[in-house]
């Protein structure tokens, strides 16, 4: 009878451990090209946001859009019920006969995509359901874009620019931005903590989003922020047109004694009254969310 060549044990042991080398040199590298991916996907769609964007500016003599339009006189959000006819829209809603689809303002490398987080674009005309949800999964930059087409103004809410001409150098000024936020707009030091407006240490949750029908909010993870990175690259549009991903820590330009890529200086610090200067950009570095570290 003829005897049957089998492994040794030490055989095994040698072929397990080979298999376990390559697993652990693959693994990283799978999830590498997995996070190279989702990159691609989000720059993506940045870019087919700024190119509706110029569509837009096309048709409105270069006008910059604006975070609400038809917005209640004294900015009282109580004065017009929602609901009422013609009350008022949002720059989402004025973006989107400029896109394909409503998926053009949603970024599905976002823990906030499903469609139960959308939020209210677009309110009225007296047609019965006619309220309109979008993603939220984008936000416009509040110091350039301004709030509620100029009728508001302040420290949290500045009236914007009302043409990129204003703009010294748009290939610079971000315009738009990934967010987390169920707003429509963030501001430049979001994505630091301890700021106004924002969250008040390194261990808090950050902004959170409650989903319709839901009675308890949903949060971002532990240390993450309202503006949407994917390994710290955040994926911006700019004001001239292109999309390009750049760590959101870049973008304050610390060094910078005047400038940063949010023109921060349209708008005022809440704390002091005065622009935002470079001693802020500072503070807000040294106070980022990990994840923007």
């Amino acid at each position: 009878m003829k005897k049957q060549k089998a492994f040794t044990l030490i055989e095994l042991l040698v072929v397990i451990a080979i298999i376990a080398i390559l697993a652990a040199i693959l693994f990283p590298v799978f999830a590498q090209a997995k996070l190279a991916a989702k990159k691609t996907v989000a720059l993506s769609n940045a870019k087919q946001l700024a190119t509706a964007n110029m569509l837009y500016q096309g048709d409105y003599d270069d006008a910059v859009v604006k975070e609400w339009f038809g917005f209640p006189t004294g900015c009282d959000w109580g004065a017009v019920a929602w609901g009422t006819p013609g009350a008022f829209y949002s720059w989402r809603h004025a973006m989107e006969p400029y896109t394909k689809s409503k998926g053009l303002l949603q970024d599905p490398t976002n823990p906030f995509q499903a469609e139960n987080y959308w939020t209210l674009s677009y309110d009225g005309q007296g047609v019965p359901n006619a309220n309109r949800y979008l993603p939220s999964n984008f936000a416009v930059n509040n110091s350039v874009v301004g709030f509620a087409n100029g009728a508001c103004g302040g420290p949290y809410t500045p009236s914007g620019l009302d043409s990129l001409d204003a703009l010294s150098d748009p290939a610079s000024t971000i315009l738009m931005l990934p967010s987390r936020a169920q707003w429509n707009d963030l501001k430049w030091h979001f994505g630091a903590y301890g700021f106004p407006g924002g969250v008040a240490d390194a261990n808090d949750t950050g902004w959170c989003i409650t989903a319709r029908g839901a009675s308890t909010p949903t949060c971002p993870a532990l240390g993450n922020g309202p503006i949407h990175a994917v390994g710290k690259q955040v994926s911006f549009v700019w004001a001239d047109g292109h999309a390009k991903a750049r760590p959101y820590s870049q973008t304050l330009r610390a060094n910078d004694a005047t400038n940063d890529d949010w023109a921060s200086n349209l708008s005022n610090n809440p704390e002091t009254g005065a622009a935002w200067t470079q001693a802020d950009r500072q503070r807000a570095i040294q106070n980022l969310f990990p994840e923007y570290r």
